[in-house]
């Protein structure tokens, strides 16, 4: 057996041990009957996003089932077999919706189906080859297993878990949703949401009229400045050149936490200065480039999450996903550097 056969393997494993002692069911009306990890369960009470209504296996490379994806009443959530919610929201609408036949995934905000040869992005409709998916099908799935041997929320500590809630923090204003990433411009395509959020919300001097009024024309301006597929340091260097060549204007300069918990970082950032941070997001794939499995997002607010002896167990993102939509939660796990102005 290869390598990524042992792990999906192991996977299996763990889900069936995990399915077999931890299950919500929800009855509907006429319906089969759908179950939830209760891990999964807790998270999606505790957000109130009611009762299940779909449930779609989430395919890898070798078209074995490496998630779910569960539609909810209010909102969706993706999670792994062992039961650890990746990503999700209360308010969107399910990345699979209407969406029949075999479908796949390689990561949180990456949801793909397949083509009669190849995978089609459903976002950005790239296409990556069979040995494009198997790479991130086999990162994905790793990640999984790293995941569930520390996370709280998928140890049977949480399963009688009832005094399970969240508490969300967020900045005042909300982001502006933009759909225009379709080349791997994420960088220049969040740096373009943060700079509008700053014009609407905290100085309407950041931007010209043209601009805040057509931030298409702004996300073609920074695409000269800000690289494909970018760095931390290309976004703040092209930041910073817009700043002088006065695209845009702002009283700090623009600069990067590295430390390891962006998360605590952005925490800090809404808490002391109202204002959300640009957030790279790895395990995601950009086909090709130096740096590949990344994306830049704008994050404007996190989730906590506290079991009933109020001890923080969990915790995640909310993000501007740069596919034209807001309030999707991922995992902290899925995070490295930041950039803020």
């Amino acid at each position: 057996m290869n390598i990524k056969g042992r792990v999906l393997a192991m996977v299996s494993t763990c889900v069936v041990i995990f399915s077999q002692s931890s299950i919500a069911t929800f009855a509907l009306d006429n319906q089969e009957v759908l179950t939830l990890p209760t891990s999964v369960s807790d998270l999606t009470s505790a957000e109130n996003m009611g009762q299940v209504v779909k449930i779609h296996n989430l395919h890898g490379a070798d078209e074995g089932t490496i998630a779910f994806c569960a539609e909810m009443e209010s909102g969706y959530v993706i999670y792994d077999l062992s039961g650890n919610t990746i990503e999700y929201s209360p308010t969107s609408s399910s990345p699979y919706s209407d969406l029949q036949g075999d479908l796949y995934y390689a990561g949180p905000l990456e949801y793909l189906t397949k083509t009669s040869t190849d995978y089609k992005n459903l976002r950005t409709g790239e296409i990556l080859t069979d040995e494009q998916f198997n790479e991130v099908t086999e990162s994905f799935t790793n990640e999984s297993i790293k995941l569930s041997s520390t996370n709280f929320m998928s140890s049977s500590a949480s399963r009688a878990n009832s005094g399970f809630r969240t508490a969300v923090s967020k900045v005042s204003g909300t982001p502006r949703k933009l759909n225009y990433n379709t080349s791997n411009q994420c960088g220049a395509l969040a740096a373009v949401i943060n700079l509008c959020y700053i014009d609407d919300y905290k100085d309407n001097n950041c931007l010209s009229d043209s601009y805040s009024n057509n931030p298409r024309s702004l996300f073609n301006t920074l695409n000269n400045y800000i690289p494909r597929e970018t760095s931390r340091n290309g976004i703040i260097n092209g930041l910073s050149n817009a700043k002088k060549d006065k695209i845009c204007s702002f009283t700090s300069s623009p600069d990067a936490y590295y430390g390891g918990d962006s998360w605590g970082f952005c925490f800090y950032r809404i808490l002391t200065s109202n204002s959300p941070t640009i957030l790279l997001i790895i395990k995601h794939p950009n086909y090709g480039g130096k740096n590949d499995k990344n994306h830049w997002v704008l994050t404007y607010g996190i989730v906590q999450c506290f079991d009933n002896n109020n001890k923080l167990v969990d915790k995640y993102f909310i993000v501007n996903d740069g596919y034209g939509k807001n309030d999707i939660r991922i995992h902290y796990t899925y995070q490295d550097d930041c950039v803020y102005i």
